[in-house]
């Protein structure tokens, strides 16, 4: 019995699998250079103030040359300005590319700027990118922008950081007039 097992033993040693090294080497070359992070919850902060505090689900860091970190399952950032709460931006797919400071999200992307409670302003388009060097989220594709007083639609868009200057490219909608006497 014993000797049975042995020769059993020794078949099984003989016959057992072996990875094609073609295969293992590809492998591993497409996970080189990228870091893996679950559950991320990056504080941002600038003089010891939180400025803000960005949550994901998942987040790869790519090191290769060009470097960058995406966000492939989606993110939400939450803005502060004197420990209040200035703005959300939430989307699912995050890209951002660490030489140039770019920011390109897509997919449901939705901004809501909470700095004046009496004029909250949301932005909801299909993406969004934040250009570093002119200081503007831009976009080329349709969106919505929205206040409690009007509701704005248009393809192409423009805005700066916090929102209090923005411009359409091709709009249509309706919205109240700033100045009431305007009208008469």
């Amino acid at each position: 019995m014993k000797q049975l097992l042995s020769y059993l033993a020794i078949v099984l040693v003989c016959c057992s699998c072996e990875n094609d090294i073609n295969a293992v080497r590809k492998f591993d070359a497409n996970k080189l250079g990228v870091e893996q992070g679950f559950d991320v919850e990056t504080i941002m902060s600038q003089t010891a103030n939180v400025k803000g505090i960005l949550t994901s689900p998942y987040m790869e860091r790519h090191t290769n040359t060009p470097s960058y970190t995406e966000f492939p399952r989606g993110l939400k950032v939450v803005f502060y300005d004197s420990l209040k709460i200035s703005s959300v931006l939430t989307a699912r797919y995050g890209k951002y590319m660490d030489r140039e400071n770019d920011v390109y999200l897509r997919d449901s992307v939705v901004f809501i700027s909470l700095k004046d409670p009496a004029e909250i302003k949301r932005l909801d388009c299909k993406d969004l990118r934040w250009d570093a060097k002119r200081a503007l989220f831009t976009t080329d594709k349709y969106c919505r922008f929205s206040t409690p007083y009007d509701t704005l639609y248009g393809v192409g868009f423009d805005a700066n950081q916090d929102f209090s200057w923005s411009e359409f490219h091709n709009v249509h909608g309706s919205f109240k007039s700033p100045d009431s006497s305007f009208v008469q």
